[in-house]
């Protein structure tokens, strides 16, 4: 059993051992040492990452009691050799900041309103935390700012091992009935909970806790949330988003919200204005236009796919045929939409296309789609076309 050096100093990142035994793990290099401070994959959080004797570990795991360092390769290590391993400090305290600032937000939601944390997963960019039932955002809003409270309270993380006679009077939260040894992490008034993790010492080192989403999760709530260092890197990216567009919108750097509204209702008016000339060219078009029993090609530069399909359906009464709109030009192709009065468009969609080199399909009484010719040969070709 390797002695378990993160529990008695969570905070110890270089440490020697002793090789215990050359390993594999699932079919990949590993190293068993006689005491580590690398802590296994467990409780939610991944598995240390560092090195050994300057060979990268970069996965932690433990199994039958034994803890596995995976390592890139296991050339030049022998049992019995004594080795120097340091732990990577820097990954380890933000998963401890981050595991600890669960606690804190599982553990307030748990006594405002009675809500279990049922799943958890933790990366090294964000984690997500699942609750029995909905909270809606004034009550996370509220555990949020409980919780960053606590973290100003600096209140000390203990983890421990109770006996079994206290752990029966215990009231602590568990994901996993009949535990042996049980571990509880205990932040007074906060929260009791079993859990096999690494911590930090008080809440002061968790930092900023901030939650930045919740959806509907099966009919409860998932939330997403971030702790410390990779809070502060959350709120440095968004900060500097911020001020890009506050700088592109010529706003105040606390108006920008204001003034993205005022651009979306500025787009707003805009479409629709382009959408009232759009209709009376289509109207211009119609009652200038007289086309008998024949197809009708319209060149319509500056039509989206829509407007295309919105200018077919208008204006094949001017002709007995096929009414065909296309936008576009001879090096990029054209896209199109084709509908009839008089025949079902849809039948004639893979003949056109086929014919043109293009794609596109439909329903009912219009087809939409792309054609790969030139503007020469799509008037040629349903010129010759014949549909009736």
């Amino acid at each position: 059993m390797t002695e378990k050096l993160y529990y008695s100093d969570p905070f110890s990142y270089a440490f020697d051992a002793q090789i215990v035994d050359i390993a594999s793990y699932h079919g990949k290099p590993a190293l068993v040492l006689d005491r580590t401070a690398f802590f296994p994959e467990g409780g939610g959080q991944p598995g240390d990452e560092g090195s050994i004797e300057g060979v990268y570990v970069f996965d932690t795991r433990i199994e039958n009691d034994d803890i596995y360092h995976v390592v890139q390769h296991t050339d030049g290590f022998a049992a019995g050799q004594h080795v120097r391993c340091e732990v990577n400090a820097n990954k380890r305290f933000a998963r401890m900041q981050a595991h600890s600032g669960e606690h804190v937000v599982s553990g307030i939601a748990h006594r405002l309103f009675g809500a279990e944390n049922v799943g958890f997963h933790m990366d090294d960019t964000l984690m997500t935390v699942d609750f029995d039932k909905p909270l809606p955002k004034e009550d996370l809003a509220q555990v949020e700012r409980e919780a960053n409270a606590c973290v100003y309270a600096d209140v000390p993380v203990r983890a421990w091992f109770p006996d079994a006679e206290t752990l029966k009077t215990l009231s602590y939260r568990s994901k996993i009935d009949g535990l042996k040894d049980v571990r509880i992490v205990t932040i007074e008034g906060v929260d009791n909970c079993a859990c096999c993790a690494v911590h930090v010492r008080s809440t002061g080192q968790i930092g900023l806790i901030k939650i930045l989403t919740a959806v509907s999760h099966r009919g409860d709530v998932r939330i997403t949330l971030v702790c410390g260092v990779t809070a502060y890197e959350d709120y440095i990216l968004k900060h500097t988003q911020t001020l890009r567009i506050a700088d592109l919108l010529a706003a105040k750097h606390g108006e920008t919200a204001d003034a993205v509204e005022k651009l979306l209702e500025k787009e707003k008016n805009l479409k629709w204005q382009i959408g009232q000339k759009t209709e009376q060219m289509i109207d211009y078009i119609k009652a200038n236009s007289v086309f008998a029993s024949e197809n009708a090609v319209f060149d319509l530069p500056g039509f989206n796919p829509e407007e295309l399909k919105t200018a077919a359906l208008a204006l094949r009464t001017v002709c007995g045929g096929l009414c065909i709109t296309i936008s576009g030009d001879d090096s990029k192709g054209y896209y199109f939409a084709m509908s009839s009065d008089t025949v079902k468009a849809t039948d004639f969609s893979k003949t056109v296309t086929s014919a043109l080199g293009g794609s596109g399909g439909g329903r009912f009484d219009v087809v939409q789609g792309r054609l790969n010719a030139k503007k020469e040969e799509i008037l040629r070709y349903f010129d010759t076309l014949k549909v009736n």
